[in-house]
């Protein structure tokens, strides 16, 4: 773990807000540091004569974040909050909302409160993986101890929201020194904190680079990776996994092989069936990749067993529950695969699958690697998910894929089909196929061969034909028939 900054650069910016920006870049731009560009950052400072707390608002990437996706909060009604016995989550983001400077100022984190309440003026929040893979062990919190000594308070589990920062609060007032520098939350991730742009990021650096340094003190760092080239799928047969993981989540999603030669290693480890079954390294994970993984390629039978685990850990009226589908899937022939609704998902769940493959590969080899109870994990996924109904209500065609011949003369109409939310394999030839569209949605192959081939390995399936000859619309009728999507072609 290495300190990136620079103090040269880092004196030479105009004020403290671009000195936030800079180095929250740097702790976003190192995704073992963070998930799916997630965690925040806060800076306190005076303006007018009133305490405000910069703070990253949600959604935002760290590490491609401007000034602009800081939210100005008034501090001092947002830390009062923290004196109530309860809270719910809604109230207090309306709370959050109402002490903005600025009404238009992005939605504050979640965790506001949190950064609010630490007394320092700087503060960095990541999901560092290194540190959870020391945390994720049945004594987790000796483990941490021995790492990072006196540093660090260490924060039991809670749901993200009033709950955690109230208890975060209660163990920093009780447990902290003058030499604390950190906070780790157990199964959630870790805090740093200073008096400095510099100090505040080189805590994190330091607390994060001990946790390596006890994983590689106890042969518990280095991970094996498949040397041999991984095979691709049977293209029928993975559009036939796509048609049965679609049919269990209701509606069309797209499959992807993502050829990682750790995804390989971990999928022919021979404990597999224990490690991957224990649920997310933390909860939030569960969001886009769900609590266990599928096994193998029966995408029915994991569904009937994930749709007990909802009905058994649900609230009593829950506002709505996530379908029962995998979402992340290990075959010792295929190795990593992941579902999602769109491009970008696939992504999204191949990022956090492979976080949760380091998490779980070296917590297992310090100690065991342990998760959450499944009513926590159920807790996140119904508070942090349904981003995917919100997609297909935006994007008609999300999860469906086309592939459209004399794609050069059909432009307007794959960008129509790309607006749509449809993930699209362009055949034409020449070389401009390949560069018609800058998007994730988008493949474009001057050979049939590779379009199918590569494409259904990147998409799943084809679910409609644009354009072609007798011998293409052939070629694609098997295919055609293993659609998910039930309308005509």
């Amino acid at each position: 773990m290495k300190n990136l900054i620079d103090l040269r650069t880092l004196t030479q910016l105009p004020d403290e807000l671009a000195q936030r920006v800079y180095t929250s870049r740097l702790l976003g731009g190192d995704h073992s540091m963070v998930m799916h560009g997630g965690g925040n950052t806060s800076l306190k400072v005076v303006e007018d004569g009133e305490e405000i707390l910069y703070v990253k608002g949600s959604g935002s990437d760290l590490g491609l974040v401007e000034t602009a996706d800081f939210a100005p909060v008034r501090l001092v009604p947002v830390r009062r909050l923290i004196e109530l016995k309860e809270l719910g989550n809604d109230a207090m983001i309306a709370a959050f909302r109402a002490a903005l400077k600025h009404p238009h100022a992005p939605r504050p984190s979640i965790e506001t409160l949190l950064h609010a309440v630490l007394p320092f003026k700087w503060v960095e929040h990541t999901h560092a993986d290194a540190v959870l893979a020391v945390a994720d062990t049945p004594h987790g919190a000796d483990h941490l101890r021995a790492a990072l000594g006196d540093a660090v308070v260490i924060v039991p589990y809670r749901h993200s929201g009033f709950e955690l920062a109230k208890c975060c609060h209660q163990v920093f007032t009780r447990d902290a020194t003058a030499k604390t520098i950190g906070m780790v939350l157990l199964h959630h991730g870790i805090f740093a904190f200073g008096n400095s742009a510099a100090e505040s990021y080189g805590n994190m650096i330091e607390l994060v680079g001990r946790a390596e340094d006890y994983l590689k003190s106890h042969a518990a760092w280095d991970i094996p990776t498949e040397s041999r080239a991984l095979p691709p799928a049977e293209i029928h047969e993975f559009a036939a996994l796509r048609r049965d993981i679609s049919r269990a989540a209701g509606a069309p999603l797209l499959l992807r092989q993502t050829g990682d030669p750790l995804g390989l290693a971990y999928a022919r480890r021979p404990d597999l069936a224990e490690i991957s079954q224990q649920g997310p390294a933390t909860p939030h994970h569960a969001v886009f990749a769900k609590r266990v993984a599928l096994l193998g390629r029966d995408a029915t039978g994991f569904a009937s067993v994930y749709a007990r685990y909802l009905a058994d850990h649900a609230p009593a009226t829950p506002a709505w529950l996530p379908d029962p589908a995998p979402r992340v899937m290990f075959d010792p022939e295929w190795g990593l695969s992941v579902a999602a609704v769109n491009a970008q998902y696939a992504d999204t769940a191949a990022e956090i699958a492979h976080h949760a493959m380091e998490i779980a590969w070296r917590a297992q080899a310090l100690e065991r690697y342990t998760s959450l109870p499944p009513r926590e994990v159920l807790a996140a996924e119904i508070d942090y998910g349904g981003f995917e109904l919100k997609i297909r209500r935006a994007a008609p065609l999300s999860g469906e894929v086309a592939l459209v011949a004399g794609a050069l003369a059909r432009r307007d109409e794959i960008a129509d089909l790309l607006e749509q939310g449809a993930a699209v394999i362009g055949l034409d030839e020449g070389e401009q196929v390949a560069a018609l569209f800058a998007s994730p949605a988008y493949l474009g192959f001057s050979d049939v061969k590779n379009a199918l081939s590569r494409g259904i390995h990147q998409f799943g399936g084809i679910d409609r034909l644009l354009g072609g000859n007798e011998r293409l619309e052939a070629l694609c009728r098997p295919l055609l028939a293993l659609s998910p999507v039930t309308r005509g072609h």
